[in-house]
């Protein structure tokens, strides 16, 4: 008799610890999932579907138009940038960009695996120094602004000047993606701060400024002033999946 009701009292306190943990879980999954409400969606995607639409920091992946969108400020409008497009991560490269982003690199890392797992596989584990050729669906970006109450999109590579006919520019080329030698010590963490004084930037500034090279030897290009909107305007950076002819 004591040998079931010890076993009784054992079954209840355990029917006990699963209900106090199953609301626990519950309160936790509710107060910490991202509402509704709390999602600022982009102006310029607001009408779309709201299925399948996520979001990875500041980035949104709207897998209904298989688009990636986040939002940027232009910072330099003339002269010579070695990026169109800053996000947030290898700081140094931030003052040779034409737009800046808050958008953690980490995060677009993440975000174009989540669109199309083979492309970034692709491109993350390429053999670097090589001519990009991507077998898969390629990625467009464009550019898109408020001007005069309407949406203004433009391609990124008409917001660029290259002087060399045979560079043919892919997304790389628009926005540093990270490098796989380097980026588990410069994304580590959820804020970035500028290594220009770390004992390892030489080699890791060296190395990429010979990667950033295209195959023409040129590397960066000039910002388009006829194109390239005010400083501080607010651009919509969109990524799209476009298929290969």
């Amino acid at each position: 008799m004591k040998k079931e009701t010890k076993n009784l009292l054992i079954i209840f306190l355990l029917l006990i610890i699963g209900t106090i943990s199953v609301i626990y879980y519950n309160l936790y999954i509710q107060n910490n999932k991202i509402k509704k409400e709390e999602i600022v969606i982009p102006e310029i995607i607001q009408e779309r579907a709201e299925e399948n639409i996520y979001r990875i920091g500041n980035i949104i992946i709207d897998k209904n138009k298989e688009e990636i969108l986040f939002s940027g400020k232009v910072a330099k409008t003339t002269d010579w940038v070695q990026f169109l497009i800053y996000a947030d991560g290898y700081k140094w490269l931030e003052e040779e960009a034409a737009i800046v982003s808050d958008a953690r690199l980490k995060d677009l890392q993440l975000s174009l695996a989540f669109l199309d797992w083979k492309y970034w596989d692709k491109f993350y584990y390429m053999k670097r120094g090589e001519e990009i050729d991507f077998e898969t669906d390629e990625m467009e970006l464009l550019l898109s602004w408020k001007e005069d109450n309407a949406f203004k999109t433009i391609k990124a590579q008409d917001a660029i000047i290259i002087r060399k006919v045979k560079d043919y520019l892919k997304l790389p080329c628009f926005i540093f993606l990270g490098y796989p030698l380097f980026d588990s010590i410069v994304l580590d963490g959820k804020s970035h701060t500028s290594c220009l004084g770390c004992p390892f930037f030489p080699m890791e500034e060296k190395t990429l400024r010979q990667l950033f090279k295209r195959k023409s030897g040129e590397s960066g290009y000039e910002i388009n002033t006829e194109v390239m909107p005010p400083l501080n305007t607010e651009i919509n950076i969109i990524i799209k999946k476009s298929k290969l002819p």
